[in-house]
């Protein structure tokens, strides 16, 4: 038994060694190759081949999200939310739901998915532990009056495409560091929705693999948010 356990730990001994030698094995090895995966994935995902079921799930949550954001942009965060951003002060092509104001993408994303979670009535993802529409509708609703144009308009189906993206990117992220990730404090509709927004804006923009894992890195580096 002795003899095994020594021939196992100079076999695992000359692995390790070999792995530094070649930098195989590293945490930047593992997470380049899961993004480069991850962002194959979202650059693959058609209209046409989503499930019939799949699209009228989406289209219901969709449908509900642009509810609960009305009815939550009268409420003080969104409000406040404005206040800080200075709405009004600054010009922009972005609706504002509830009001006759625009702003500026970025602006209009916060202040639109500060209002669809402000009543705590918008969907529920079990996968995820938390609420998957808030932060990626927002953020292609923006993002799509930004790209639509007569020359090459968003047509509905490409945005339907992109939320399946987003919600399918962040409910498997959330498999991935399990319900565990909500125990221990931390609030998964901001900590890997942000992941869904990220995926979902990647693909409305049609970006190919290379330029998806690149706009990954952003959200993986930012702040998390506690519950």
């Amino acid at each position: 038994m002795m003899r095994q356990t020594q021939k196992r730990c100079r076999l695992k001994q000359r692995h390790d060694q070999q792995s530094c030698a070649t930098g195989a094995g590293r945490v930047e090895d593992i997470e380049v190759t899961i993004i480069d995966g991850i962002a194959e994935r979202i650059g693959a995902i058609r209209y046409e081949g989503l499930p019939a079921e799949a699209v009228r799930w989406a289209k219901a949550a969709i449908l509900d999200t642009v509810g609960v954001t009305l009815a939550g942009a009268a409420e003080p965060c969104a409000r406040i939310a404005a206040g800080v951003l200075g709405l009004g002060k600054s010009s922009g092509e972005c609706l504002i739901f509830g009001s006759g104001q625009r702003a500026t993408a970025l602006d209009a994303a916060l202040i639109n998915g500060t209002a669809a979670h402000a009543l705590d009535f918008d969907d529920v993802s079990n996968s995820l532990g938390g609420h998957p529409s808030a932060p990626i509708l927002p953020a292609i609703f923006a993002l799509g009056e930004v790209l639509d144009c007569p020359e090459k308009p968003v047509g509905g189906r490409d945005f339907i495409a992109a939320y399946v993206v987003g919600f399918e990117t962040e409910t498997r992220i959330a498999r991935g560091v399990h319900f565990h990730h909500y125990e221990k404090g931390w609030h998964p509709t901001a900590t890997l929705g942000v992941f869904g927004a990220a995926a979902a804006s990647c693909h409305l923009l049609g970006l190919d693999r290379a330029k998806t894992a690149q706009a990954w890195q952003s959200p993986l580096r930012w702040p998390r948010a506690s519950r």
